[in-house]
């Protein structure tokens, strides 16, 4: 064990990890440290004793989780909804305002899929044109995301939809130069931030960003199925419901002091109100945000970025292999994508996957090579994960 991973091995040792397998895709979904799975199972454990009365008792859990989630985020607990994940935050934005005909949507060719789909639903319904702005895979700075997306804009662009941080390559963009150019530009901006909490140091007011979905089930390992959207109060009333149910009004919302209100409520709280939702994992978040809070959100990103170096590191002795995440300092965090030549195809992922015992993304090169491998190093990853890894691909050259 290299001495970088000493210092980790006792927490490590609170997850719930398979002994005979390695995960290295917390890109995807997170593990879920101890406390925070016995939570979720006393949560369980209580609402299935009375599922209409324990219902109570979790809701209040739930609103502790949300004050405990808003305050790790720099927000007011009013301006948050829970939501089952990112996709569903940003399609509570693009779903939920009035378009016209015309009306464009600005974002990048770096978006996430599922996020690209409610895009051009979009546009199939409304008739709003999708801009997409061609960032580099290896930006060298931010300038290269900023002004690639400065030279899309137009007098028709109402919204700017673009990821916090990248799920391909693990790009993080300038979310605050982004939105001051969109505010320049009379747009609104969404952020996907599927990657951000839990992963770096996150202030949501300080971005200025209008809305920022988040994930509490990857990064932050929080039970699946738990996110959330917020809103700034000046543009929340723009939103309409994706999902009508009890957080809806015949009479509409009230303009309150600080936010709009519906049936008494802040706005985002009836956004947020679909029916039935798994409460349980909610109410977890709270541990889980305990959890991080007692390492600190500073170590936690050091640590990402101490293996990723690692990994950079070992990649540079590989003439075969090449690291495709930039390297500019900022601008990456726990998620390196690496291409391999000579390797195969997704034919790798099945190996390393069922004969080598490593859980990984693995994805079909668009520059030419091989394989590219997405490798995310969250804080209970070890180098000699890393290591192991490599001697794998290089078994199957």
């Amino acid at each position: 064990m290299a001495k970088i991973d000493q210092d980790w091995s006792e927490l490590r040792s609170q997850f719930l990890t398979d002994p005979d397998h390695i995960y290295l895709n917390t890109g995807s979904w997170g593990m879920m440290p101890r406390p925070v799975f016995d939570a979720y199972i006393a949560n369980l454990r209580e609402l299935e004793l009375n599922p209409t009365l324990s219902r109570k008792l979790l809701i209040n859990k739930v609103n502790q989780a949300r004050d405990r989630l808003s305050s790790f985020l720099n927000i007011q607990a009013e301006d948050m909804s829970f939501l089952p994940n990112v996709t569903a935050a940003i399609n509570v934005v693009v779903n939920g305002f009035d378009w016209e005909p015309g009306d464009q949507i600005l974002t990048t060719d770096q978006e996430y899929g599922a996020i690209l789909n409610c895009l051009h639903n979009a546009s199939r319904r409304w008739g709003v044109e999708i801009v997409k702005a061609e960032v580099p895979m290896t930006p060298t700075g931010p300038f290269d995301i900023v002004d690639s997306m400065r030279a899309c804009f137009s007098d028709f662009t109402r919204l700017v939809v673009c990821s916090h941080i990248t799920t391909r390559t693990g790009i993080i963009t300038p979310i605050k130069a982004i939105t001051e150019l969109a505010h320049e530009h009379g747009a609104l901006v969404a952020f996907d931030g599927a990657h951000g909490p839990g992963m770096i140091p996150l202030d949501i007011t300080d971005s200025g960003a209008d809305f920022y979905g988040g994930n509490c089930h990857k990064w932050l390992c929080s039970p699946k199925g738990v996110g959330f959207l917020y809103a700034d109060p000046t543009v929340q009333a723009k939103l309409s419901h994706l999902v009508v149910s009890w957080g809806y009004s015949s009479n509409g919302y009230t303009v309150g002091p600080d936010r709009p209100e519906i049936n008494g409520a802040p706005f985002m709280r009836g956004i947020e109100t679909w029916g039935t939702m798994d409460l349980s994992a909610q109410a977890a978040v709270r541990e889980a945000i305990a959890f991080q809070e007692r390492i600190g959100q500073e170590s936690i990103a050091e640590r990402g970025r101490e293996l990723s170096g690692y990994l950079r590191a070992q990649i540079a002795n590989i003439p075969w292999a090449d690291v495709v995440s930039p390297s500019t300092e900022g601008m990456y965090g726990s998620i390196t994508t690496c291409s391999f030549e000579g390797v195969g195809n997704r034919e790798l992922q099945t190996r390393l996957n069922n004969e080598d015992g490593i859980t990984i993304p693995v994805f079909e090169d668009r520059e030419g090579c091989d394989v590219q491998i997405r490798v995310s190093t969250h804080y209970y990853n070890t180098t000699e994960e890393i290591e192991y890894l490599l001697e794998c691909v290089s078994r199957a050259r």
